[in-house]
């Protein structure tokens, strides 16, 4: 008997595995971010203290400023502070849009139908394309890049748009019903942003895919033979159970819509880096200290939403 209670308490009980697991799953990450970049971060964070002076090939000596940067970045830059506000602004409707988007096409794509592998492929195309991997593949892309360029410049894409798309007709329509004009615009600028919005939705997309695949298919068989209809089972099912993933997909679209290389933030830092590294680091740690406000402030709102299943 004192053997199988010895076992007994050895044995991890399920809640203590799944936080092995988790540990297990994070020393990855800790490894790689001691190892590789605590130092880059560290040196960032200094150089925003101080003022670079380059002194011949390869040299260079700092000299301490204290908050000057930061204060400059802030207060004297005509240009830095708008654009964060202007970034912002823009980050919710993006937001709403990816998630709103890419959660129905996963739902969609997560019935079972005919050819779900092929449509599965074909929506997370424009996330291999957006990578920039199929741009640098061969000359023949080098090409193909520089004729859409082309036609970005010149508004033929967006006559294109235009031409599939009548924005005009979709304002008429939401005026006709007496809807709210704030509710008009945004459905608008989706419309105005859908080749975007198709682009920044695909790992969300998988995301929610995986996470409606977790769900047990014997809830479903529980509701149908309640009599539920698809609506019901989605609100009252579907919809619960993957409420943490949304917390997930916020979290990775904002930081994927504050690190996108186009930012107009990440373009004022990159030259400003080319003038003063000291000015550019500061702008970076505030831009960073932005990232995390929103992301607290985002996440701690919709958690309280947020339905989380209990299997211990």
């Amino acid at each position: 008997m004192s053997k199988e209670n010895n076992k007994s308490k050895t044995r991890l009980s399920y809640s203590n595995r799944r936080k092995l697991s988790y540990a297990v799953f994070l020393v990855p990450f800790l490894a790689g971010f001691f190892l590789l970049f605590l130092g880059i971060y560290i040196n960032s964070f200094w150089y925003s203290l101080n003022e670079l002076e380059m002194k011949g090939i390869g040299g260079f000596a700092l000299h301490y400023v204290g908050l000057e940067n930061y204060q400059f970045a802030i207060a004297t830059d005509p240009t830095f502070v708008s654009n964060i506000r202007a970034t912002v602004g823009a980050m919710l409707p993006n937001i709403i849009m990816a998630i709103l988007y890419s959660l129905m096409i996963a739902v969609i794509l997560n019935a079972k139908f005919k050819g779900r592998t092929v449509f599965r492929s074909i929506f997370f195309i424009p996330v291999i394309l957006a990578t920039g991997f199929m741009a640098r593949a061969d000359n023949l892309s080098a090409v193909f890049s520089q004729q859409w360029n082309s036609m970005a410049s010149d508004g033929t894409i967006e006559a294109v748009a235009n031409g599939l798309i009548d924005t005009g007709d979709i304002r008429d329509f939401f005026m006709n019903l007496s809807f709210s004009p704030q509710l008009a615009g945004f459905v608008i600028g989706a419309v105005d942003q859908i080749f975007n919005i198709v682009n920044i939705s695909g790992v969300q997309m998988l995301i929610f895919l995986a996470g409606l695949q977790s769900i047990s298919p014997s809830i479903y068989e529980a509701a149908d033979i309640d009599g539920c209809s698809p609506w019901e089972k989605f609100w009252l099912i579907t919809f619960p159970m993957i409420s943490p993933i949304i917390v997930v997909n916020v979290i990775y679209t904002i930081v994927d819509t504050f690190t996108d290389s186009e930012n107009i933030i990440m373009t004022q830092i990159r030259q400003q880096n080319t003038t003063s590294m000291g000015i550019a680091s500061a702008m970076a740690w505030f831009y960073f200290a932005t990232i995390a406000i929103c992301i607290a402030v985002v996440t701690w709102v919709i958690s309280r939403y947020v339905h989380y299943q209990q299997k211990d």
